[in-house]
């Protein structure tokens, strides 16, 4: 059998050097932004009127349409049907995607017998809206009701954070400074390190020759349960809202009970970072978010660590995450709550991709922590982890299944220094 060799890390990755690099790095970065004064206020954009919605592909009101509109995007029909003028009977619209079209409804599905799906080339997407301040979370722990926040940063190599030279990440920096980090999550092996298999991977605890999603075709089914499923089936009032623009991520790798589902633009980050805004400024926020951010999966330049290009990309969507965080932690029942708030990476990359099985396209991050500016509640995982090996298997569904007190049935397991809460 012919084996493959694998190129040796650099000098600043061999393992003992890098255990005494990255201990002394990750210590100096977090002390030095955790002394710093915090920076000025900047103004925040609206959420999005698209989160006041949730989004059904391929399916259409049959009938009842009460207002057409022209020459309009997904985001100027939802405004419409929340403008004062509408919002006494407007619950819903159709969009037509092809022509930017929509009608406005005073019906919902439900009123109607259902959504009609079956339309010749799947022309519309069918908007609905919210109804009141959200669904009351049902999972209620010593310190409050446990929600879930999950950022997806596609193509983040874990040795791209807290290093010198590297990108300045102030948000990452902070949730590592009161939680845990990993630097090498161990993406692929018995899989490509395309998106598809390792997105499969995180979601559901398995790797891709049990759950099915072997590659980025958009029609592979996850086999396996994906995590927020597991959370609707151990308590089915329970709420899940999924971002972003990748249509696997919104498709066939979304939880099959998402109740909310938004597709932003390619690559326009702000968009998702809005509907996130949106679901946090409810009352009643869901139990489970997944926020996918696509600019760091660069395909270009270089996703070395130290390129520019690739650490504009990271900083760029470092400031997104910091919105979201002001965000949730403006919530006036925020001391009340309990948020698990996960940023995770699929892959990392060499050169100007990633499919393969060199050390930077296995190389993915992983940040974790409940206590972000909730400093009463004892931490779930606290710390550098990177010294213990963690496949990508144990990196997402071992913890949030343990943080919300689920039984974890899956291939993956929690790295060790996290405790059941």
């Amino acid at each position: 059998m012919t084996r493959t060799r694998f190129p040796r890390p650099p000098a600043h990755r061999s393992p003992a050097r890098f255990a005494a690099l990255s201990t002394a790095l990750f210590t100096a970065s977090i002390a030095a932004l955790l002394a710093m004064a915090p920076p000025p206020a900047q103004a925040q954009s609206a959420p999005s009127p698209l989160a006041s919605f949730t989004r059904t592909l391929n399916a259409a009101i049959s009938g009842y349409n009460r207002e057409h509109l022209n020459g309009v995007s997904p985001e100027a029909c939802a405004a419409a049907c929340l403008a004062d003028a509408r919002k006494s009977w407007c619950v819903s619209f159709d969009y037509y995607k092809a022509s930017q079209q929509c009608d406005l409804s005073d019906k919902r599905a439900a009123d109607v017998g259902g959504l009609k799906t079956d339309y010749a080339g799947n022309p519309y997407d069918h908007y609905a809206l919210i109804p009141g301040p959200g669904v009351p979370n049902p999972i209620v722990g010593p310190y409050g009701r446990r929600h879930v926040l999950v950022t997806g940063i596609d193509g983040l190599r874990g040795d791209a954070l807290f290093c010198a030279g590297c990108a300045t990440t102030p948000a990452l920096s902070q949730l590592a400074a009161v939680g845990a980090f990993h630097g090498n999550v161990l993406a692929g092996g018995s899989q490509s390190t395309y998106s598809g298999p390792g997105w499969g991977t995180l979601f559901t605890g398995y790797w891709a020759d049990q759950h099915g999603v072997t590659g980025n075709d958009a029609s592979l089914p996850l086999r396996k349960p994906h995590v927020f499923d597991r959370i609707k089936q151990a308590y089915p009032t329970a709420t899940i809202a999924v971002v972003g623009d990748w249509a696997n991520i919104t498709g066939n790798l979304k939880p099959v009970a998402a109740d909310f589902v938004v597709a932003n633009a390619a690559k326009n980050s702000q968009q998702a970072t809005d509907a996130v805004k949106g679901w946090l400024s409810w009352t009643n926020p869901p139990t489970a978010i997944f926020y996918y951010l696509h600019n760091v999966d660069i395909h270009a330049a270089s996703y070395d660590p130290y390129n520019a290009y690739y650490q504009s990309k990271i900083a760029g969507e470092d400031a997104q995450i910091q919105q979201v965080l002001d965000a949730l932690s403006a919530r006036p029942t925020y001391a009340q709550e309990e948020w698990l708030i996960v940023v995770v990476s699929d892959h990392g990359g060499t050169g100007s991709g990633h499919g393969g099985q060199s050390a930077g396209e296995r190389d993915a991050a992983l940040v974790m922590t409940n206590r972000y500016r909730n400093p009463t509640k004892p931490a779930y995982c606290q710390g550098d982890l990177t010294g213990t090996p963690l496949p990508q298997t144990d990196a997402l569904t071992p913890h949030v299944l343990d943080f919300l007190g689920l039984v974890n049935d899956t291939a993956g397991s929690k790295h060790p220094a996290c405790g059941s809460h």
